[in-house]
Parts: structure tokens; C-alpha cells; sequence
């Protein structure tokens, strides 16, 4: 008798990996599919990894609502799952006073605490290389920074540990519906589910098509970004903002968790596909250089973007008018990661189910990097395993110790990609020019495959085609 899942969770990004969580801890039987080879390598991997406090969105709208909701339950989250989150705090700057008036009205009507208006004075005691024509500013304290792929990598884990399966590079090309129970299909494989979520961010039109229900008006926008280098994180004390432009809360500079510095994004229509654009970069460079005057982008160590899934203007989280059983989740765009908290509880209790997160309860083991370890634990875990005194990643100070942690955790990878966001190999300077190599042969033995297995991020992204001497391919293409 082939198993039926209580839900079926197509998307494994933050959101559709939040949900995955919250429902297998609620004591649900769930799956989580995706096309990809890893989770998180869609929109929740090129995003800003911000925690939006809420004074932006409309009123009224789910996007207001589930942000500041999401922003207060991000704290108990984090803890959770043993991640870091940084209060960094906010300021939007710009010198139209009556747009900052209207911003600190509304994140009061939203509910948003925090908040201040701030002086060009003010602001200069916090930002002192702000541009001659910035005036005024609104402060938002209760922002954070957050790492977005490695909280989406937590999340899954935590689902499959309290009993969901996970199942990626699964690309469903038919469903039908049989006694009441979906059955979702790749050609390989088969899962049977009594309830499904769509959650499939850019490709929400293809599963609904595959479901045979509603279709959406989907608008794709592209977001360039550049990062820089450590050594430039004091430029941002604070996330800058500009003031709002229509669809856009403009191009930002703001510090992650490891102190990189990031400039974007910008916002524009696009297709589906992650490029970055000479035109995009370049208006990058002109916006950032009006909110600070000390942005250095000579000191960017890669570019990259994301791309949005818009549906109008506001979250669209409803059940089909079709068949109840399925909920869509659409056009999750900003601010969809600070919300992910909130959306999960409110798309289970949409779907009629109980929200009980205590139900089960095991936790993950939290990350960690061999570097960031009192000098006494590093000899205590040196004493029980070599492998953290073998360096592979230069610019990062990565070990092999810290890579096979990564690899033996709850998910199965097979990419540099995957290692490089799980434990930032390849992350620094040379962005993987000197470790991909040696970070590919340790997944290949710790898989037990050969080389030409390892894929960069996924399927058909292979980085060796074959091996001239002592491959499976024996120099033959």
C-alpha cells in the first residue's frame, strides 16, 4: 500500500519549506518537492536576506499584515533552528519630508513600533557619508538581517527530522486526481497526497495547469545586485533606503550576516532567467552613489540577480474555487521573506488545518564554522576529528571538517553550490577559483561517486564532462 501524505508542498523555497516544517511539527504527514537539486535556489537565494520591520506596505493588504506579524516571530525562529539574526535596524533617506511623514503614518498603521523621523542631523550621527542631498529619514529599529538560503536549508531539515520527506529533482508532469487522493508523478516516481499546497513560486502557472485549476497573471522582475568585500561592511551600519519608487523600495545598501555589503536591487520586467545586465549594474552604481558617498564598488567580488514573482499588488493566498483541497500561493515577492513565518501559519489554517508546531518537536543540530570557535573547542574537536585542521577554502578559512558536516546533514547533496551556501566555501574573494576542485572531490568520495557527478548547482550543471585519464568515461565522450 503506497503511502498518502496528508499534504503534498510543491516549492522548496523559504516559504514552501516553512510550511513543510510547521505542518510535519504540527504532526502532519507531509511532502516537499522540488525540480531542483537543492532547496533554495530560486527567488529565497538572491534576495537581500532582510527582515523588513512593515512601515511599507499597504494597509489593509496580507503583505502588511503577515510582515509584521512574520518580523515579530522571527526572533523565536531563528533561536529554533540555531541561526543567527542580526538587528541591524533600517533607515530610508531621500529629501522629500512629506514621503517620510506618510511612510512613519503608515508603518503606525500597520501596527510597526520603532519608528522615527530623523533630521538630516540625526541621520548623520549614524550615516556620516551620506550624499549632500539627503535631508530627512525614517528609522526602523526592529529590521533585521538574516541569512535567507541557510534559514530555508534549516527549515527542510527540521521538517524531515520531525517526519517529512523531501524529495528534489522532482519535476511533476502529471497529476490526476483518483478516490479523493492526488497522484503527483515525474515519470520516476509517484506521490499520493490528499491535500496540495502550490507554492512554486515562478512556476505556480505550470503546477496549476498540472492541477487543472486557477492560472494567475504572473509579472517576472529582475533584481541585480553587486557584493562587495568585508573590508567595506562599515559603509552600512544600517540597511539604506531610498524613498519608495512604484514597485520598487528601490536600490539598497545593506551588510549581511558575514559582512559583505550588498548594492541593489534594481527592478525592471524580465523573463525567468538570473543574468545580471550591463544597463542593470550600471544603474546600480549611479542610485547607490546618491544615498552614500563612500560606495566603493571597485571592491565587488561578484554580481548576481534574482527574479520576483509579481501578482498584482499583494499576496495571493487563496484555496481553489476548483477543488479546496488545493491552496496557491502566489506572486510571494518583498516582502515574502520577512513574512515566511506568518504566511506558513496563515496557508495551514486556510487549508482548514490546525497550527500546532509542539505536536513534534526535534530540533536540528545548528551550524557552525570551525573558525568561528573558542580557541578550546577547536583543540577538543581537532582531538576527535583531523579533518577540521585541513584547510580547503583560503579565503574564507573553510575546512574539510566543516564541508563533511554539511554533507551528513538530514538533506543529500551533490553541488559546490550547495556547500558554498551551507558552510560559504567558495563565498570569498576568488569566488571558488582556488577550492571548486578540492570542494568537488570531497563531495564525490563522501557521496561514493565519481567526479563527473558533482554538479555545480543543478541537474545537467556537471563541472567535469569526463576525465582523461581514470574516468568512468575513459577519455571517451
Amino acid at each position: 500500500m503506497e503511502k498518502i501524505y496528508d499534504v503534498l508542498i510543491f516549492g522548496a523555497g523559504v516559504v514552501g519549506s516553512c510550511i513543510a516544517s510547521d505542518l510535519a511539527r504540527s504532526g502532519y504527514s507531509v511532502c516537499l518537492v522540488d525540480k531542483a537539486s537543492d532547496v533554495s535556489t530560486g527567488a529565497s537565494k538572491a534576495n537581500s536576506g532582510l527582515v523588513h520591520a512593515g512601515f511599507d506596505a499597504k494597509p489593509g493588504t496580507l503583505k502588511a499584515k503577515l510582515n509584521v506579524e512574520g518580523n515579530k516571530m522571527y526572533p523565536s525562529v531563528c533561536k529554533r533552528l540555531g541561526l543567527p539574526l542580526r538587528k541591524l535596524g533600517a533607515v530610508v533617506i531621500g529629501n522629500n519630508k512629506n514621503t517620510v511623514n506618510e511612510l512613519y503614518a503608515r508603518g503606525l498603521e500597520n501596527g510597526v513600533k520603532n519608528l522615527f523621523v530623523l533630521s538630516r542631523d540625526e541621520l548623520l550621527k549614524i550615516l556620516p557619508n551620506i550624499t549632500e542631498n539627503v535631508t530627512c529619514g525614517l528609522l526602523a529599529k526592529d529590521a533585521y538581517v538574516v541569512c535567507p538560503y541557510l534559514l530555508t536549508i534549516c527549515l527542510a531539515e527540521e521538517a524531515i527530522l520531525n517526519g517529512a520527506t523531501v524529495l528534489l529533482e522532482f519535476d511533476a508532469n502529471k497529476i490526476r486526481k483518483n478516490n479523493g487522493v492526488f497522484e503527483i508523478s515525474d515519470g520516476k516516481t509517484t506521490v499520493f497526497a490528499k491535500k496540495v499546497i502550490n507554492s512554486a513560486g515562478a512556476g505556480v502557472n505550470q503546477i496549476a495547469k498540472l492541477l487543472g485549476t486557477e492560472t494567475y497573471d504572473i509579472q517576472f522582475k529582475r533584481g541585480e545586485y553587486f557584493v562587495l568585500e568585508q573590508s567595506e561592511a562599515h559603509i552600512a551600519p544600517v540597511t539604506v533606503f531610498p524613498l519608495p519608487e512604484k514597485g520598487s523600495k528601490g536600490i539598497l545598501i545593506t551588510r549581511t550576516l558575514d559582512q559583505n555589503i550588498l548594492v541593489g536591487p534594481t527592478s525592471y520586467e524580465s523573463d525567468d532567467s538570473t543574468k545580471t545586465t550591463r544597463d542593470g549594474l550600471n544603474l546600480v552604481a549611479e542610485k547607490s552613489g546618491l544615498l552614500l558617498s563612500n560606495v566603493n564598488l571597485r571592491k565587488s567580488i561578484r554580481q548576481f540577480s534574482g527574479v520576483r514573482t509579481i501578482c498584482g499588488d499583494d499576496f495571493v493566498i487563496e484555496q481553489s474555487k476548483i477543488d479546496s483541497n488545493i491552496l496557491t500561493l502566489a506572486g510571494i515577492c518583498s516582502p515574502g521573506l520577512s513574512s515566511a513565518p506568518a504566511i506558513s501559519k496563515y496557508a495551514i489554517e486556510k487549508m482548514g488545518l490546525k497550527f500546532n508546531p509542539t505536536v513534534k518537536n526535534k530540533q536540528i543540530e545548528p551550524y557552525f564554522l570551525f573558525k568561528n570557535l573558542k580557541n578550546a573547542e577547536k583543540e577538543q574537536l581537532l582531538a576527535k576529528d583531523h579533518t577540521y585542521g585541513e584547510l580547503v577554502c583560503k579565503c574564507e578559512n573553510i575546512t574539510k571538517g566543516d564541508i563533511l558536516f554539511a554533507l551528513n546533514r538530514p538533506l543529500k547533496i551533490c553541488s559546490v553550490d550547495g556547500i558554498k551556501r551551507r558552510v560559504r566555501a567558495g563565498m570569498g574573494r576568488c569566488q571558488g577559483g582556488f577550492c571548486s576542485l578540492p570542494v568537488a572531490e570531497i563531495i564525490a568520495k563522501a557521496r561514493k561517486v565519481s567526479i563527473e557527478k558533482v554538479l555545480k548547482e543543478n541537474k545537467n550543471s556537471n563541472l567535469f564532462v569526463y576525465q582523461i585519464r581514470g574516468g568512468e568515461n575513459n577519455g571517451n565522450l
